[in-house]
């Protein structure tokens, strides 16, 4: 079955944002593959993941205009210096892709007539859950805590969605089935 819309996946960190995308991709969707100049981590590949950059090459792409969306993250992992972090969704690969991870901060940036086009599925996952997740995962590369601490900023207030998930115990299907 062909489906025309895009699905936007939004949640909290360990929500299963990773996880309801390699799903989709398994049912035929196309994932987007989204950039970053953040640290890899330790099961992530480049060009599979993500698609890893310098900061001067992400730099580059947004004085060139090449970003559908963006954002840029200050970060203090444990024990470093602090750290900026950028993500971004070229227009290109919006364009190629179905299937999206975006914050609600990328998220704002998309105007009307694209999201209406969108399918828009937020994972809002209790956080006792997420946390176990993420200390699974042994994750080096920044504070757990902080992370949770600012998701739950970031989307004290979020709204805009066509689909709520809070069963950690979610399905792939619940999400294609509701796709136009």
């Amino acid at each position: 079955m062909d489906k025309s819309e895009k699905v936007i996946l939004l949640g909290k960190s360990g929500s299963g944002k990773d996880y309801l995308m390699r799903k989709l991709v398994e049912k035929g969707l196309k994932g987007c593959l989204k950039m970053t100049t953040r640290p890899q981590r330790k099961f992530e590949k480049q060009g599979v993941t993500y698609n890893f950059v310098s900061d001067n090459q992400f730099t580059e792409l947004i004085k060139e205009n090449k970003f559908l969306v963006y954002q840029t993250f200050n970060v203090t992992p444990e024990g470093r210096d602090p750290e900026t972090w950028h993500y971004g969704v070229t227009f290109e690969e919006f364009n190629e892709s179905q299937v999206f991870i975006m914050t609600p901060g990328e998220f704002s940036n998309i105007d009307e007539d694209t999201r209406k086009k969108c399918f828009v599925v937020y994972l809002d996952i209790d956080r006792s859950i997420r946390e176990s997740r993420l200390f699974r995962r042994e994750d080096n590369n920044d504070s757990i805590k902080r992370r949770l601490d600012a998701d739950d900023i970031d989307f004290q207030s979020y709204i805009d969605y066509d689909l709520r998930i809070t069963d950690p115990d979610f399905t792939a299907e619940d999400v294609y089935d509701l796709m136009d």
